[in-house]
């Protein structure tokens, strides 16, 4: 497993940003249909990393006030500040120094309102009926995980995550995620997720019941919400199919005993830990990513651009025009590409990973010797570092010692720099 250092604190004027290891984080969310009103409760347990200063990490909702160790702060206390990790890339930060390595508890209270992160979305209220509500996840803006909702940290922070969400008033709702689930009572649920979750981990969709259809079979749960009109027996087959294709060309499933797909209309297309909620046309895409992306996760937001341009050279996805599996020379002279954001605060990923990552690729199926060399190299990456962490430095390498010219290639396609 390659290695995640935290990144280095910030100074901020006389203060000092720094990391955080978050290892619980629990919250309960009630819905009240009536006055259409989300309220939240949300704890947090954190170790100071490695500096003394001011702890930060994130949340994308309104925080008036909140509590650390029992001890009131004013919300301005807890602001967003620019860590250099680019526009929107802002954290949290704290306004109490603390000592390196203290353990702390951060309480808040708020309600949520639309997130405060680029792309995102508001709560769905049905009047009278209930609500509408996922966590709808997005790698391409920062701020767009788990934060959105919650309060959590960098997506390399592993931490235990326990939800309580209860609907009052309204009709029957129907919750699926990708966690541990048990139904408290009537519209009430408590979901826990695995402790090796990350904040870009975990998948949650709540509907009224009549929005909602959905089929488990043993390994598989499929549902489609009602804007989609999927035939999930026959999404069911082709995911059941995709599964046993990437596990018997890469390596074991990692995920536990079942994957959750939730199928949505156009435009829809995301990953999570064993789980997706898609379209129909980027399902394929979103199950291979439980292997790459969810299966070996990037150690830093700006890793992620591997998972996004492998997959999209393997699945043909989201690149069309140039093929599944494409073998093509990629010469040392077109203009550079950046797929590697270099701030270690930086927190997105490259639009420019689905084409141009694609192609990258096939530049390094040429130098291997076809797509069959290709693909036994990413096996064996995968193999090694499955259910850990991965680096753009450690793929370099592993790929390197196949043919030595991939270096030159990451040079100019990965890190943008010219000759």
């Amino acid at each position: 497993m390659d290695s995640v250092a935290p990144p280095p604190p910030v100074p901020l004027g006389s203060r000092l940003a720094v990391p955080v290891d978050v290892e619980r984080v629990e919250a309960r969310i009630t819905f009240d249909v009536a006055a259409q009103v989300a309220a939240v409760e949300a704890t947090v347990e954190f170790v100071v990393q490695g500096y003394d200063g001011c702890p930060a990490l994130d949340l994308r909702q309104p925080v008036d006030s909140f509590l650390l160790d029992g001890q009131k702060f004013p919300g301005e206390a807890f602001s967003p500040e620019d860590l250099g990790g680019g526009p929107g890339s802002e954290m949290r930060v704290i306004d109490d120094p603390l000592a390196a390595w203290s353990r702390h508890r951060l309480e808040l209270r708020y309600q949520l309102a639309t997130p405060a992160a680029e792309g995102s979305a508001p709560l769905g209220w049905v009047a009278g009926a209930g609500v509408r509500w996922d966590f709808w996840m997005s790698d391409l803006h920062p701020g767009r995980y788990l934060e959105m909702w919650l309060p959590a940290n960098l997506c390399e922070d592993r931490f235990q995550l326990k939800l309580e969400v209860a609907v009052e008033g309204g009709g029957p709702h129907v919750l699926i995620s990708n966690g541990t689930e048990y139904q408290a009572g009537p519209n009430e649920w408590w979901v826990d997720y695995p402790a090796a979750f990350t904040s870009l981990s975990p998948m949650l969709v709540l509907r009224p019941e009549e929005e909602i259809e959905q089929r488990r079979i043993p390994g598989l749960v499929t549902a489609k919400v009602a804007e989609s009109d999927a035939d999930l027996e026959a999404n069911e087959a082709d995911i059941k199919a995709w599964l046993a294709c990437n596990e018997s060309r890469y390596g074991r499933w990692v995920h536990g005993d079942h994957f959750t797909c939730v199928l949505w209309g156009p435009g829809r297309g995301m990953e999570y830990d064993g789980a997706t909620t898609a379209a129909v046309g980027a399902v394929e895409h979103e199950v291979f990513h439980s292997w790459f992306g969810r299966g070996v996760k990037p150690a830093r937001a700006s890793d992620g651009w591997i998972d996004e341009a492998w997959t999209s050279w393997a699945t043909n996805s989201r690149r069309r025009e140039l093929g599944r599996f494409a073998v093509e020379e990629l010469s040392l002279e077109e203009p550079p590409v950046v797929l590697y954001p270099p701030n270690p605060w930086s927190r997105h990923t490259p639009i420019e990973s689905y084409r141009e990552g694609s192609r990258l690729f096939a530049g390094v199926a040429h130098l291997l010797g076809g797509a069959p060399q290709m693909r036994t190299a990413m096996a064996a990456w995968y193999q090694e570092h499955a259910g850990g962490f991965v680096t753009t430095e450690g793929l370099e390498l592993h790929l390197r010692e196949r043919n030595a010219g991939v270096s030159a290639l990451f040079r100019r396609y990965v890190h943008g720099q010219g000759e």
